[in-house]
């Protein structure tokens, strides 16, 4: 009879070992992304004729497969995005890229206003970010880690993630101009 309880009890252990490793992967699954200040167009940048304005995220980048099976070369895409109403609304799906050799982020169109984007951001999973879009500018979001702002530019003028890196400018500097 002892054995048969030690096998019970090897069992239960290996349950519950393996219970604990799925507690992971299952609340990181239901997280929420992470909130970010409202990004808007750079303070004093150009202004365009027309009645929209723009939008381009650099989102996080992941690898593209290789043109050809024995082409040795990839290319850095970025990732999709969504961007929602100000309610939730979905409004549009960005593919943020071309082919799967174009590395640049694609530029939306979109009329003056405020909207959420929910992006991913290299080394850091899921963002929300308010981003304001006035008429004739552009409004950048940079989560690739690939942007530095300019030498001297102030912190009060920049949005950041958690981690101290700068995503795009600040929307009170936005309404400065």
């Amino acid at each position: 009879m002892g054995g048969g309880y030690g096998c019970i009890i090897m069992k239960i252990i290996q349950y519950m070992l393996i219970g604990a490793g799925i507690i992971p992967f299952v609340t990181g699954c239901v997280s929420s992304p992470v909130a970010l200040a409202p990004v808007g167009p750079k303070a004093g940048g150009q202004v365009a004729a027309g009645a929209k304005g723009h939008l381009q995220v650099f989102s996080a980048t992941e690898k593209s497969p290789a043109i050809a099976s024995d082409d040795p070369t990839y290319f850095d895409l970025h990732t999709g995005y969504e961007i929602e109403d100000t309610s939730g609304k979905h409004l549009k799906y960005v593919a943020n890229h071309m082919s799967n050799m174009d590395e640049w982020p694609d530029t939306v169109s979109l009329a003056e206003g405020a909207y959420t984007i929910e992006a991913e951001a290299a080394g850091y999973g899921t963002v929300m970010v308010t981003v304001v879009i006035a008429k004739g500018r552009t409004t950048t979001v940079h989560l690739d880690r690939n942007w530095q702002p300019p030498y001297g530019a102030s912190t009060n003028t920049l949005v950041f993630l958690p981690d101290g890196e700068a995503v795009g400018w600040s929307t009170a500097t936005a309404k400065a101009n």
